[in-house]
């Protein structure tokens, strides 16, 4: 095969090369000079094969030149010991073949410039046009490539040892640099047409031999922009242009873009621009000018004050893509170049958003033009990066509501292509804390990321999304709600209400998500107002109003998710009770009840929210105590209802702390303590208890009711006496005595010896009524 017979040409000539170099070694150590260059050169003549593949030749030709050094050493030496470097130089040349003549001559020429015995101009000249004598492309550049690395560091230049006149060095590099991209071309020509695309190959894996002259051109101290406006630039940029070949014009024009510096590109930035149009038509001018304006936005966000003044890149940039997007460019480039003027004009000037907006119209002209409903392909993830670039290059996602031209491109995108963008939108208004003010604000907020705000089914591609995304997605949109903020109450709730407009068309499955944290926040904000309120200043809108919008959202979410409906319906009822709104926290608990009786049914769930909803009637103390009276005797009927009775026992004895509660007065001030109801609150759970078939069960209920007892017995409930809490010390007693030993007995023997140590106590105190009892 091909690759078998390269790799043996290799071994071949590396095995030659290896020969020779151990010959000219020991030739050069025993001081024998005219053997040690005949070995050298017959070392040097492996170079002239034309067989090997330039990947093959590199390696063969990177060999050579690691042996040539001893004899640049040798020759180094010689130097040292007084030997005039003029007449090796002259030595070398009666070599035989150009090759290795060329070869051989660079490398005294090395030495010889060392050695100053004459100016290091003339030397490099003389051996740059020497070098013209091989004319076979890959043998050419090569050489030309060695003579490159051997006078890489001693070129005239600013500081150095061998001649301040920088144009002198940058003469050498241009000459070299004109006759190797010359070399390069002519590679392209050379063959039969069928083996087009395997010389294309070749030519790119030989690139990189042509730019080093402009790498080592832009490390030379003594150039600055001023020398490379008017010296070097256009030097490089005639080659570019008069060698007439697509592959070559790509690389030198991104070649120059990066190894030189930015100040230097910001002085030619006409020139270099105007030779974009000056290309082949093959050239990607596409990917040369993004690469000059991503390179340039980056110096100008690092580096701001280096920007001349007299330079207006925006305009010379929107020129130049403007012109190309009217030529036949592909849709997907036109975009892409879009993608890096925007990048850079908010790199270079983040305040000119007009003109990002004015870009953004452009693209919609473009499309329009074009006829496209909607972009695909490449032109789809080019559109994508441009809505993404405005967020991404401030890290403000409010950026896009200054731009009119925004929501109307979004249209062009299908359904997944806008929720990928929707999902930055929100992620970055997550990470970096900025705030929506006010509710035109909301509102085009939102309806930038309606995709994850309502169901869109049009151009959906009826692939389920998946769950974990879904979810991923609607608790980015939930967070938004705490990006709303406005100092004055009425923006706020305004823009609370855009905010539940949007979030109601939403679909069951995301309003579970979007509506709680808003009832949320809506209950700080009536809270807040009521505070407002209290210090005498008058908010643009009532809690009263705040508190309706609340309960009416909460209506929203009860039918999808009645649970979470039903607990935020009892925090409703206690920021209404907060804000001294009792008919609105009656209505807030009425539609706690009557959500539980009409959609709560798992047992465990029931027994919750009867305790919670005991919990809040308990703490609300501006209730009339007639709607009180309602509330707390709905609950206990609740209480009654639950479907286990261990759950029964314990919801009954909690609600009867209802009807004993220090925070509801009458109007004469009369506390709502009725002792007669706790008692039989406390008889029924004992009942209860008592039926219980699990005799564990059934003591732990009996202490737990004793221990309510206790508490009310304290409490001044005279209905509780004596005689009650040694009925029911007795009970337990009984009970205790028929369980089997083990660790349920021991849980119930520890909770009642903590109830007895306590009756102690009391007795310790002094308290007469106690020394009744006996256990």
């Amino acid at each position: 095969s091909p690759e078998e017979q390269q790799a043996r040409w290799l071994e071949e000539g590396k095995a030659v090369v290896k020969q020779q170099a151990f010959l000219m070694k020991r030739a050069l150590d025993n001081n024998n000079l005219r053997d040690g260059l005949k070995y050298s050169s017959n070392m040097l003549c492996e170079l002239r094969t034309g067989l090997l593949s330039p990947k093959n030749f590199y390696e063969l030709y990177i060999m050579v030149a690691d042996e040539m050094r001893h004899l640049e050493q040798y020759f180094h030496d010689e130097m040292g010991r007084g030997r005039r470097m003029v007449e090796l130089y002259e030595l070398v040349q009666h070599a035989g073949n150009i090759v290795p003549r060329l070869f051989l001559l660079i490398t005294v020429g090395s030495v010889y410039i060392r050695s100053k015995e004459a100016p290091a101009r003339d030397i490099l000249k003389d051996l740059v046009e020497m070098c013209r004598g091989v004319q076979q492309p890959m043998r050419g550049l090569f050489l030309r490539n060695y003579l490159l690395q051997c006078a890489r560091d001693k070129l005239p230049d600013v500081g150095s040892e061998y001649g301040n006149e920088t144009i002198d060095g940058i003469d050498f590099l241009m000459h070299n640099f004109a006759e190797m991209n010359k070399l390069w071309v002519r590679m392209q020509h050379q063959g039969p047409v069928r083996d087009r695309e395997r010389r294309e190959r070749e030519r790119l894996d030989l690139r990189i031999l042509v730019g080093t002259n402009l790498v080592r051109l832009s490390n030379m101290e003594g150039i600055d922009a001023e020398i490379y406006k008017t010296d070097v630039f256009p030097r490089i940029i005639e080659q570019v242009v008069s060698c007439k070949d697509t592959i070559a014009q790509q690389y030198l024009m991104e070649c120059i873009i990066q190894v030189f510096p930015d100040e230097f590109h910001l002085r030619t930035l006409e020139e270099l621009l105007g030779t974009c149009s000056q290309l082949q038509a093959g050239v990607d001018t596409k990917a040369i000018l993004v690469a000059l304006m991503n390179r340039l936005a980056a110096f100008a966000k690092t580096e701001p004050a280096s920007i001349p003044s007299d330079v207006d890149m925006l305009s010379i940039f929107h020129s130049h893509v403007s012109t190309l997007s009217n030529s036949n460019l592909e849709l997907s480039s036109i975009l892409d170049l879009q993608v890096a003027l925007v990048n850079f004009a908010l790199g270079f000037a983040p305040d000119r958003l007009d003109f990002v907006d004015q870009t953004l119209a452009s693209v919609a002209a473009t499309l329009v033009a074009a006829k496209v409903s909607t972009v695909e392909g490449k032109a789809k993830e080019a559109m994508v990066q441009l809505l993404k670039t405005p967020m991404l290059s401030n890290g403000n996602p409010l950026t896009i509501l200054a731009l009119s031209n925004y929501g109307g491109l979004m249209a062009y995108l299908n359904l997944e292509s806008r929720t990928e963008v929707a999902i930055l939108v929100a992620r970055i208004m997550k990470s970096s804390k900025v705030t929506v003010t006010s509710a035109a604000d909301t509102e085009a907020l939102l309806s930038f990321i309606q995709p994850l705000v309502k169901d869109v089914v049009e151009d959906s591609t009826g692939e389920a999304e998946d769950d974990e995304d879904f979810e991923a997605g609607q608790l980015l949109v939930a967070s938004l709600i705490h990006s709303l903020d406005a100092a004055d109450s009425q923006v706020l709730y305004q823009m609370y209400l855009v905010s539940r407009k949007h979030f109601g068309q939403g679909g069951p499955k995301r309003i579970k998500h979007t509506l709680m944290p808003l009832v949320f926040r809506a209950i700080m904000l009536a809270r807040r107002i009521k505070k407002q309120e209290s210090e005498g200043s008058a908010p643009g809108v009532g809690s009263k109003k705040v508190l309706g919008f609340v309960l009416e959202t909460i209506k929203g979410l009860a039918s999808s998710e009645p649970v979470s409906a039903l607990r935020l319906f009892l925090q409703g009822a206690q920021c209404a009770n907060e804000c001294a709104e009792d008919k609105i926290a009656y209505e807030f608990v009425s539609q706690a009840f009557q959500l539980y009786e009409d959609d709560i049914s798992d047992s465990k769930i029931q027994m919750e929210v009867v305790l919670t909803s005991a919990a809040t009637l308990y703490e609300m103390d501006q209730l009339d105590p007639e709607d009180y009276d309602t509330l707390i005797t709905n609950s206990t009927k609740h209480a009654v209802r639950l479907l286990k009775k261990p759950d029964q026992c314990r919801a009954v004895y909690s609600c009867s702390h209802l009807f004993w509660n220090g925070n509801v007065k009458y109007e004469d001030g009369k506390l709502f303590q009725d002792g007669k109801r706790v008692l039989d609150c406390l008889q029924r759970a004992l009942k209860i208890g008592d039926v219980c078939m699990q005799a564990s069960t059934n003591v732990h209920l009996f202490v737990e009711i004793l221990n309510r007892y206790l508490f009310f017995l304290e409490g001044g409930n005279e209905k509780i006496t004596i005689k009650y809490i040694q009925g029911l010390l007795d009970l337990v007693s009984e009970h205790l005595s028929t369980m089997d030993p083990g660790p349920e007995a021991d849980n119930v023997r520890g909770h009642l010896n903590q109830t007895l140590a306590h009756i102690r106590r009391k007795k310790e105190e002094g308290e007469t009524r106690f020394d009744e009892l006996s256990f």
